[in-house]
């Protein structure tokens, strides 16, 4: 009875732990939000967005601030596309900032999306100085410390209908820039880069079906209107 006991509890045991190695195993490969913390703001050596960011903010180095983990972010959008008011865009959220490395003070590049209602005014052009661009579908403006950039995202399920009458938007802004006067239009075309790059991070999370931002940026200048 002992060694029928024994043999019982082995047995147990060895189950607990498959299963256990199991649940370990699904947590580490399922690509759940917590597997995804850092996903839309990490910027691997040598990257396309690396060599945008070194770039933008004339730095060797940077420091990633997230602002709010990719479950965040699209429970977030998600919510606002939800209750999105047809006359104006909703508030942003914030993603990522990054910032010279060993520097203090304002000086960053800040990235924040929304959404934005296809007939309203705040889809129309509005910056000072802002020079209008195409970029593979996408489109937008950009001036020497500001890109906002327009993606259709066909979203899935019950969100289908409202994103069909919405923009999702980005918000890119380059304080690193403030007090400069050099930023010409092959500054702004690598500041238009950086942000679909961005992007593109948000649109794969939110599932957009349409697959708006899967090409490499090509950045086109459009002629004012």
């Amino acid at each position: 009875m002992r060694t029928c006991a024994r043999n019982v509890f082995k047995a147990s045991v060895r189950s607990a732990t498959a299963v256990l190695s199991v649940v370990l195993l699904a947590s580490c490969t399922s690509g759940g939000s917590e597997a995804k913390i850092e996903h839309l703001c990490t910027v691997t050596p040598a990257s396309e967005e690396d060599v945008l960011l070194r770039g933008i903010l004339r730095a060797d180095g940077f420091t990633t601030d997230i602002n709010n983990r990719t479950s965040r972010v699209v429970e977030g959008l998600e919510r606002d596309l939800r209750e999105i008011d047809p006359a104006k865009q909703t508030l942003s959220t914030s993603m990522c900032a990054y910032q010279p490395t060993a520097q203090e003070g304002s000086e960053r590049a800040r990235f924040e999306f929304g959404w934005v209602p296809r007939t309203s005014k705040d889809a129309e052009p509005s910056l000072s100085d802002g020079g209008r661009f195409e970029v593979n579908g996408a489109f937008g403006e950009s001036n020497y410390f500001l890109t906002k950039l327009l993606v259709r995202c066909d979203m899935p399920g019950d969100l289908a209908e409202p994103s069909e009458s919405a923009w999702l938007y980005a918000k890119a802004s380059y304080t690193v820039n403030t007090g400069r006067t050099d930023i010409d239009q092959a500054a702004k075309d690598r500041q238009t880069a950086l942000a679909y790059l961005m992007t593109r991070r948000v649109t794969d999370a939110l599932g957009c079906e349409n697959r708006p931002l899967e090409k490499p940026p090509v950045v086109k200048p459009l002629p004012a209107p």
